[in-house]
């Protein structure tokens, strides 16, 4: 699912969108991120002053800076990113109100394209991701999910786990514990996160479930950008996150708050209260969950996860807040009267 808006504004998160946030040159222009060298069948450790690892090192001299397109207070080519986020919004609402059973085909397209970047991001740190066990693994517990409920989707999480550690047995890297425990890292991240939401659509009326939760957390993301590009001021987390304010946090909580009130209303009966405990459950993960995409990015000097949707970055930067939200939403529909 993809939101018609983000957090790379100013006074949002820009890492669900684009990752770190630039940092100011010495000559006013901003320094592009440097690339890690990938060390997987090396024995070197990366180092930035070492010429094998570091290309810049050889000559002494930083790399090359890139200019980028300033888009102003945007922070991102908006154009582009509300017709990709209005495109692919349709085709899942779409899919979920006239065909639910074709919304599984765009989960597993979404959930195997994140994996691989994800892989390819955490590789960056010199130790190799399992990409395709990961993404067989992950699609396997989609459907097992879709077929056989949570008992098929734990199974096939162990078995993927199994095959994992067998692959990189097999293969008898170095660095097998590190290789591993990222792998499994990915495959909870992503594909763990991802069955939850397939749980909810096979659930009776599951596919309002699903509409019902993925319009809180765009909601969610979309009044973040609004009140973060109007008022943000204050940063939540400056040091992870510099432009993710507290205003537009409670844009978030506002803009979630109304969406799912009305979807509680309209869609389940349901009391009028559950919706605003939407409002303030759904906002504090999704706004947890790109804090931790930010720090990832962070810490291996990423930009973005992927260059696959344009005016948003990477598949994975518009599942950022969704996947961890999942299994909060699976509870709140669990607990809350008027659903499950």
């Amino acid at each position: 699912m993809v939101s018609l808006t983000g957090s790379d504004s100013p006074a949002s998160d820009p890492a669900s969108f684009g990752g770190p946030d630039p940092v100011p040159h010495a000559s006013g222009s901003e320094t592009p991120f440097p690339r890690r060298r990938d060390l997987r069948n090396s024995d070197k450790d990366y180092s930035p002053d070492d010429p094998a690892t570091n290309p810049a090192a050889k000559t002494g001299q930083d790399v090359p800076q890139v200019a980028e397109k300033d888009y102003g207070k945007a922070g991102r080519n908006l154009p582009a990113a509300i017709g990709i986020g209005l495109l692919i919004g349709g085709v899942v609402l779409a899919s979920l109100v006239f065909f639910p059973i074709s919304f599984l085909f765009i989960i597993l397209v979404a959930i195997v394209a994140a994996m691989w970047e994800l892989a390819n991001a955490l590789s960056r740190s010199g130790s190799l991701v399992s990409r395709i066990p990961t993404m067989v693994s992950a699609a396997c517990m989609v459907l097992a999910t879709f077929v056989g409920g949570r008992e098929a989707l734990w199974v096939t999480f162990a078995a993927s786990a199994g095959a994992v550690m067998l692959f990189t047995m097999v293969e008898r890297r170095k660095n097998a514990v590190k290789d591993v425990s990222l792998s499994l890292f990915a495959l909870t991240y992503v594909g763990l996160m991802a069955c939850f939401v397939v749980y909810l659509l096979t659930q009776p009326d599951g596919n309002l479930y699903v509409i019902l939760f993925l319009a809180s957390v765009v909601a969610s993301d979309t009044g973040g950008y609004v009140f973060g590009v109007l008022w943000g001021k204050h940063p939540i987390a400056p040091r992870i996150s510099p432009k993710k304010s507290w205003e537009g946090y409670f844009g978030s909580v506002v803009f979630a708050a109304a969406v799912a009130t009305i979807l509680a209303l309209t869609l389940f009966d349901a009391p009028f209260w559950t919706g605003l405990v939407f409002g303030v459950v759904i906002p504090a993960f999704a706004t947890l969950g790109d804090f931790s995409e930010s720090m990832i990015k962070r810490d291996l000097e990423l930009k973005d996860m992927g260059t696959l949707l344009p005016g948003h970055g990477g598949v994975m930067d518009r599942l950022d807040s969704i996947l961890p939200t999942a299994p909060v939403a699976l509870v709140m529909f669990s607990v809350l009267p008027g659903y499950l």
